[in-house]
């Protein structure tokens, strides 16, 4: 495509039009993006899951609960918990002990 000079201002003018929409649409989806990795502290994880923090500790050590830690604080993502909650179920973990149905007990006086 050709331009000739006295077209030039009106091209400029529709770059400019495009640059503002296209900073617009990033805008919005970092804002969008941002809205879902809210960051939870412990206090905070505790009062959604209505759990004592004694029980939140018991779960990080034992790597039950997705967590970050920085500088020595727990810190969750919301989204991490939700996803979490949704992927646990009870037949995966009983009392916290997980269930494994391919071990052998072979040579220990089970019968297979």
């Amino acid at each position: 495509m050709e331009l000739k000079f006295e077209d030039l201002p009106h091209a400029i003018a529709q770059l400019i039009d495009q640059n503002s929409l296209i900073l617009t649409r990033i805008q919005e989806a970092v804002a969008s993006d941002l809205g879902n990795e809210e960051i939870l502290t412990l206090g905070r994880i505790c009062e959604l899951l209505e759990l004592k923090r004694q029980t939140i500790y018991s779960y990080v050590s034992k790597g039950k609960i997705p967590f970050h830690k920085r500088a020595g604080k727990l810190y969750f993502f919301r989204q991490e918990i939700k996803e979490w909650l949704k992927g646990e179920t009870k037949d995966s973990l009983v009392e916290g002990i997980s269930f494994n149905p391919k071990r052998k007990f072979r040579g220990r006086g089970f019968k297979n």
